[in-house]
Order: structure tokens, then C-alpha cells, then sequence
């Protein structure tokens, strides 16, 4: 049985192709365009993988970074991936201190994403 992964981007494309992909492998995969969305999610029973972009709206640079702060809390146990094409080094510090897994930079080839992605999964069991 696969596991439940969450996918946060508010590109339609990104969510819809990499939702795709991971089921193919047998997870579970929801998907959140934006960081309400995300939470309301995050409310019911845990993920063992969130990949999220940082920055989820044009406006604030870092929605990313509040829901991996908000899976910490909640769910230590759940692996983040972050990725975005706005990283500077103040955020890729940030996101460490508060505990990402990975960090990647986009665009990003989907099998870099699920090298990492799997790796991660596997790590976890």
C-alpha cells in the first residue's frame, strides 16, 4: 500500500502532473492550491510526505514555510519538500531551521522530484 502524499502549488499543471505520477506508484495523493486549502487537509489524519512551493501566492513569499512550520507542530513525522524559484539564502535558512527535508529549486525535472521524493519515503519506514 502506497502512501498519502500532499502536493501544494497553486501552478495547475505542477499539482495535476505530479499527482498523476505519484499514483502510478500507488499512493494516495491530494492536492492544495493554496495554503487554506493545504490546512484544511492538514487537519484530518497525517501525511508522510507534503511537497509545497514557498511561494503560493504573488503577494507573500512565504506560505511555504508557515505550513512546514504547521506540519512540525503537528505532525513531526511527515517528510517536507519545499521547492520554489524565488530561494535566497535567508529562506533556504529559515527552511532548514524549521526542519525541511529537501529543498528544490524549479523548474525541477519530476524524476529529480521523485528521486528525492522516494528517498525520503523510504527513509521514513
Amino acid at each position: 500500500m502506497g502512501h498519502r502524499l500532499l502536493i501544494v502549488d497553486d501552478e495547475e499543471a505542477i499539482v495535476l502532473t505530479m499527482k498523476e505520477y505519484f499514483e502510478t506508484f500507488g499512493h494516495q495523493v491530494d492536492v492544495a492550491r493554496g495554503r487554506e486549502e493545504a490546512e484544511a487537509f492538514l487537519l484530518g489524519a497525517p501525511y508522510a510526505l507534503m511537497i509545497a512551493d514557498l511561494r503560493l501566492h504573488p503577494v507573500r513569499d512565504s506560505e511555504g514555510l508557515d505550513l512546514l512550520a504547521l506540519v512540525r507542530e503537528r505532525f513531526p513525522a511527515t517528510r517536507v519538500v519545499l521547492f520554489t524559484g524565488y530561494a535566497t539564502p535567508e529562506v533556504v535558512s529559515e527552511a532548514r531551521r524549521l526542519g525541511v527535508d529537501a529543498f528544490l529549486q524549479k523548474p525541477q525535472a519530476l524524476t529529480d522530484v521523485a528521486r528525492v521524493v522516494f528517498g525520503l519515503l523510504a527513509s521514513r519506514s
